[in-house]
């Protein structure tokens, strides 16, 4: 019988179809709805540290920012799961746990059940980091302006030199036309404000995730 829990070799070359937000929703609701509670969430968060080891089978370290919703739960469930394959995983978490979705809620319970390292923003010296998995927004993204912790993150992702694979897609891309919507949003929010400014450099992608 195969072993669930441990890294198994996958191919990254086989074509997937592409579903936008919704469409990419209907399809979660359809496979919760026959699934016990935080079935899913642990199958994408294997999914995700299988995949991760894929991209970069040679990492030893792994920074993982995990946004507020379900796209954090699957992060936090992959980190558990690398940390259990012997890497070193830091986690920067920035969510509100009175406020989280019931299978991320449970996501977070196991993580700090495991021997994790949390850090409040990017880890200094980030370009020491093998590993970066982005599960901040996935399709979650609204035009609201991101918070600075945020930004932050994204900045971090943005800026690595090490391999970075987002869970669903990059946090900031509109799934449904495939542009970077980030710097618009901020852009169209800041301009509202007076004296406001636009830190163009928290929102452009200046080096390539790894889908």
């Amino acid at each position: 019988m195969t072993d669930l829990s441990a890294p198994q070799a996958i191919t990254t070359a086989q074509a997937w179809p592409l579903h936008g937000a919704q469409a990419t929703r209907q399809i979660e609701l359809a496979a919760l709805a026959h699934l016990a509670p935080s079935t899913l969430m642990q199958r994408a968060g294997l999914a995700v540290a299988r995949l991760a080891l894929a991209l970069a089978p040679h990492a030893r370290t792994a920074w993982i920012a995990c946004g507020p919703g379900n796209n954090g739960g699957d992060g936090l469930e992959a980190a558990v799961h690398l940390q259990a394959w012997g890497k070193r995983v830091c986690v920067t978490w920035l969510g509100d746990e009175d406020h989280l979705p019931p299978d991320a809620l449970a996501a977070l319970h196991r993580a700090r059940a495991a021997d994790l390292q949390w850090l409040p923003a990017p880890p200094d010296g980030l370009g020491t980091q093998d590993l970066c998995i982005d599960a901040l927004l996935g399709i979650g993204l609204t035009n609201r302006l991101p918070s600075d912790p945020l930004r932050e993150a994204i900045r971090g992702l943005n800026t690595s030199r090490a391999t970075v694979l987002a869970v669903d897609l990059p946090s900031g891309l509109n799934a449904d036309t495939g542009q970077y919507a980030m710097q618009s949003i901020a852009a169209s929010a800041i301009s509202t404000r007076a004296g406001g400014t636009f830190d163009s450099q928290a929102f452009q992608v200046v080096a390539p995730h790894t889908l």
